[in-house]
């Protein structure tokens, strides 16, 4: 099994908003969170129901991704300048992460 940490950290080069899906990505990976996710970016408080999400999560560019942790059913993605964690509501892929290394797919627990 990858680990969700194997090839991190990595750097964010662009996001793209699709309400309500997030995907981050970079050079050989990229991340989409399909599930409700809230958290902080630049220090002010975002989650997936904010109006100004594509304004905030800009600010991940040029940062790296550095962790992926397990928070109970909550996942949390930790950025060099913020936190999203992610909420699975659904097992239909709430959250893919494609690194370099492989692919590591979120699930309800």
């Amino acid at each position: 099994m990858l680990s969700p940490d194997a090839g991190l950290p990595v750097r964010v080069e662009g996001v793209e908003v699709q309400d309500p899906i997030l995907t981050l990505f970079g050079e050989g990976w990229s991340l989409t969170i399909a599930c409700p996710w809230e958290g902080a970016v630049a220090g002010r408080p975002l989650s997936w129901e904010a109006d100004d999400i594509e304004d905030w999560v800009w600010d991940l560019v040029g940062g790296t991704l550095d962790a992926v942790r397990q928070e109970g059913s909550a996942v949390r993605f930790s950025f060099s300048t913020g936190t999203l964690i992610a909420t699975p509501d659904t097992d239909l892929d709430p959250w893919v992460l494609k690194l370099p290394s492989g692919l590591v797919v979120g699930r309800m627990t």
